[in-house]
């Protein structure tokens, strides 16, 4: 099963927003006695798990990478940055089996199988953004705030997407068969050349999303 997930988030508060993200993903796929918390992003709250510094350490250690390798002009520039993170589940095979193949050749077949992937597209943008933001008097929010409320729109709309998808899309699961937290194999991604590659920033998929989000602003 696969899905897809767009964010938008502002350079300041692009980490924060994908660990949120990210988190929310993976508490929905930890199907062991867990100790759940709750965080916040700009006042949303958003589920957490204490007790897994492992799964915690992936997930920082991944986004560094992707704002590192697409964001780091992010707050320089005044164009907006695109990257892609993937989560992969897998399910563990019982055995890895041989097989022999032509010419006598041994092929090992797959130690797992992936059953579930989330591509995350994330639009980053700089502080100097100002596409679709309306001006004159009548606008009382400065740019800055608008951004931060942009953000969190978009935060919070993907959390409710992945909270519908993962409620919706249950029968795929592989049977559980230990009390682990984390029962399946899982991977965290960034920019995966197997991947389809996220709609450029200056993509009109971006642009009729943020101006449907800043209708709410």
């Amino acid at each position: 099963m696969e899905f897809l997930l767009n964010l938008t988030a502002e350079r300041s508060v692009a980490r924060e927003a994908l660990k949120g993200v990210l988190w929310t993903i993976f508490f929905h796929r930890l199907f062991g006695p867990v100790v759940p918390v709750t965080n916040e992003f700009l006042e949303i709250p958003y589920p957490m798990v204490v007790g897994v510094p492992d799964i915690d350490s992936a997930i920082d250690e991944r986004i560094d990478q992707l704002i590192k390798r697409d964001f780091s002009l992010a707050t320089h520039n005044a164009e907006p940055s695109v990257g892609q993170i993937v989560v992969l589940f897998a399910q563990k095979a019982t055995k890895s089996k041989k097989k022999l193949g032509w010419f006598g050749h041994v092929k090992e077949e797959p130690a797992s199988t992936v059953w579930e992937t989330w591509t995350i597209n994330v639009n980053c943008l700089p502080l100097l953004y100002s596409e679709h933001q309306p001006s004159g008097p009548t606008n009382a929010v400065n740019p800055a705030e608008r951004l931060l409320r942009l953000s969190a729109l978009s935060f919070e709309a993907t959390l409710n997407e992945i909270l519908n998808l993962a409620n919706t899309h249950k029968d795929h699961i592989p049977p559980i068969m230990t009390l682990d937290v984390c029962p399946f194999p899982y991977e965290i991604t960034v920019d995966p050349q197997l991947a389809a590659n996220p709609p450029a920033a200056d993509d009109e998929t971006w642009a009729q999303y943020i101006k449907k989000l800043m209708e709410q602003i």
